[in-house]
């Protein structure tokens, strides 16, 4: 079903991180003012704007792909257990809704639209249109 374990790996291939998955967005700048770019450097020597250095981008890729095993292993126990009353639609999306009132402790609310679509499509269930993932056309 979902190629990460329930554990993050240790040896980051920053390759495996698919081209839509979310980027940091960069803040805009106040107008009338000299515009300024925040950027880090990298181990491998070049700069990012923070968020979007392979690195950064690898670990919160590889935290999202942990988070939908664990949500869609949460998602089957709830189908034959107390939320058996509920369409599989309804837990996603209550699941979703717990993890964006979280205050960004399971990632930004994009990342984990991506992470719940990640969800549904492993587990085979209808999405809900609020956890719903559509990727943009971001720079790299």
């Amino acid at each position: 079903m979902f190629t990460a374990g329930l554990h993050m790996s240790d040896k980051p291939d920053y390759t495996d991180v698919p081209a839509a998955y979310p980027h940091q967005m960069i803040p805009e700048a106040v107008s009338g003012y000299q515009p300024k770019l925040l950027l880090t450097s990298s181990p491998d020597g070049k700069f990012y704007s923070p968020g979007n250095a392979p690195h950064e981008r690898w670990h919160d890729w590889n935290y999202s792909t942990t988070l939908a095993s664990a949500m869609a292993q949460k998602c089957l126990k709830s189908k034959t257990g107390k939320r058996a009353h509920m369409t599989e639609a309804e837990i996603i999306l209550q699941y979703y809704l717990r993890a964006v009132n979280s205050n960004g402790r399971y990632g930004t609310e994009v990342q984990l639209k991506w992470t719940f679509t990640q969800v549904a499509k492993g587990l085979g269930w209808p999405l809900p249109e609020a956890c719903r993932f559509t990727v943009s056309r971001q720079a790299d």
